[in-house]
């Protein structure tokens, strides 16, 4: 969106509510200039509507953002699943959206593929200096994801799976979730 007077562009915001955004959140990642990327993200199995009428009720309901314009609509799915059987293979790492490092209670992924972008640089610069882009060599990357967010998405995407949609969108969830997480 443009036109965005009084967006701070230091901060970025996120707004977590089941009304809002049911099992998801929505944003406005600031990008200056009065501009920002604003968006949200629900779970389709809990969403009473379609994704776009929660985002136009999220801006018509932000005085900031319903005085802006949009400029572009970008849509898709985000892959909310169990990760590919190996993250690996010989010349080749998934990261991201590609390895399905996305949490499958919230729909974020991004803090998740800079995490896992990071391991897997580390691993392949040490792989290319030794001259072997083998998925043996490559393990590592699949391993360090695996004992360190990997483990937290594999608990959130049971939570995800044990629980049905109206479950998910209690108070009482919520609460569960947020000790579960750490926050």
């Amino acid at each position: 969106m443009t036109g965005l007077a009084l967006i701070d562009p230091t901060c970025c915001y996120y707004y977590i509510s089941q009304e809002l955004a049911p099992g998801g959140y929505a944003w406005v990642f600031p990008k200056g200039e009065g501009k920002a990327n604003v968006g949200l993200g629900v779970q389709a199995d809990m969403a009473a509507r379609p994704a776009l009428d929660y985002l136009v009720r999220f801006i018509e309901g932000q005085p900031h953002l319903a005085q802006g314009s949009p400029v572009t609509l970008v849509v898709g799915g985000v892959p909310v699943a169990l990760p590919p059987e190996r993250l690996v293979t010989d010349g080749c790492t998934l990261v991201g959206d590609a390895a399905r490092q996305i949490d499958p209670l919230t729909g974020g992924g991004i803090t998740n593929a800079m995490t896992a972008g990071q391991y897997a640089a580390e691993v392949a610069a040490r792989a290319i200096e030794a001259g072997d882009t083998s998925a043996g060599k490559l393990a590592e990357y699949e391993e360090r994801w695996a004992a360190t967010l990997g483990r937290k998405m594999a608990r959130n995407y049971r939570l995800k799976e044990r629980f049905e949609p109206a479950q998910r969108a209690s108070k009482d969830f919520g609460r569960l979730f947020a000790v579960a997480a750490g926050m």
